[in-house]
């Protein structure tokens, strides 16, 4: 059997917010319902998105996982949620910056959610006209 943990990028209020694994959330709120874990010897993560323009955004503007290794979408994610979540700090939980999110370095995430991860952090971007890969 397989451990399956659904990562959730859930958009509450028109900003953005990012659930990993049951005892990731951090938020004043309990996580959403739609969280499954199933026990098991190996773990997956999927990537869920619930942000209304990102599958089409996606769709058109991402590039081929294969463009670039796992360790690169890795270190940018590392990056951008550093970023967010001290933006989240400053911005005192205001749109877009609501919600922090719970990115573990040490955790093997696999590359297809590196990789959709880093497409998202790229779609914030462009929707709030904002930099989230090095210092506003």
């Amino acid at each position: 059997m397989k451990k399956i943990a659904f990562i959730l990028i859930v958009m509450m209020f028109s900003a953005p917010s990012l659930v990993m694994g049951r005892s990731l959330w951090n938020h004043y709120s309990s996580p959403p319902d739609s969280l499954e874990l199933a026990k098991g010897d190996s773990t997956e993560y999927e990537l869920l998105v619930f942000d209304t323009g990102f599958d089409n955004w996606f769709r058109t503007n991402s590039k081929p996982i294969w463009y670039h290794e796992n360790e690169y979408y890795r270190s940018k994610n590392i990056q951008y949620v550093s970023n967010w979540n001290n933006r989240v700090i400053q911005q005192m939980h205001r749109p877009p910056y609501e919600y922090e999110i719970v990115y573990d370095p040490g955790t093997d995430y696999g590359p297809e959610v590196n990789w959709k991860l880093f497409w998202y952090f790229k779609y914030l971007e462009h929707s709030y006209n904002i930099s989230l890969g090095g210092i506003p």
